[in-house]
């Protein structure tokens, strides 16, 4: 069996709230090669229009991480991305295609601020979409608004909107109530990837493997092993 894909984490150091030394990224990497991960997309936050994008200093950072791998012996691919945090600014960035993507393909991963109502996702998630770009929305349990009723399920009836899950949600839970709503989009297979969210060793560890067995051992074992990393992204 491949290893896992982590589509979603903050390893890059002294980019975003992730990782702060080299030190830091290196023992995250060492984590995530230790734990059976092959892939890392690096996310690190952007706000279009108040936080933007290091772009010059996340190649230099990837570029860093990518040696050390090589000078441990680590079979690890490591791609740039960004998790977008949406914000009225972020349309004029969408149509002039300046959205950071991972790996240079359509695909963003987005960003929602935990209160976000369903009427104002749905708006953005559609916008993207008519701008070319295929959405993954990051830790998708983090949203009230797609709790309620039938709208987890309502976005993707109208989207090709795809969700991103947390391994800590996974494995802690989030209580009782959203729990039961999480178990019922992961029989119903309405999610699409499981990923660290990784930001340190001691808070969001990454626990692809450990997210992995029990996800194998409360639902299907295909869907299981594609929600951490049995898909790649569309290239362009």
């Amino acid at each position: 069996m491949k290893g896992y894909v982590d589509i979603h984490s903050h390893f890059l150091y002294g980019v975003d709230d992730g990782a702060k030394t080299k030190t830091d990224m290196e023992v995250m990497l060492d984590a995530a090669h230790a734990d059976g991960v092959t892939s890392i997309f690096f996310t690190p936050h952007v706000t279009p229009g108040v936080y933007p994008l290091k772009g010059k200093l996340i190649k230099k950072r990837l570029k860093e991480a990518r040696m050390y791998c090589r000078s441990k012996g680590y079979e690890m691919d490591l791609f740039a991305g960004a998790e977008i945090m949406y914000t009225p600014a972020l349309e004029r960035f969408a149509l002039e295609g300046r959205l950071p993507s991972l790996a240079d393909t359509d695909t963003i991963l987005l960003e929602f601020v935990p209160d976000i109502s369903y009427k104002e996702m749905e708006a953005a998630v559609g916008m993207l979409e008519r701008s070319g770009y295929d959405v993954i929305i990051a830790h998708v349990e983090r949203y009230a608004c797609l709790y309620r009723r039938h709208n987890a399920y309502r976005l993707k009836e109208k989207h090709d909107v795809s969700y991103q899950m947390n391994c800590s949600s996974i494995l802690k839970g989030k209580g009782f109530l959203k729990d039961h709503r999480m178990n019922k989009w992961l029989k119903d297979e309405i999610i699409d990837y499981v990923a660290t969210d990784s930001h340190d060793l001691k808070k969001r560890p990454p626990l692809m493997s450990a997210a992995h067995s029990l996800l194998r051992q409360k639902y299907r074992k295909a869907y299981a092993d594609k929600l951490v990393g049995r898909r790649s992204a569309r290239t362009r």
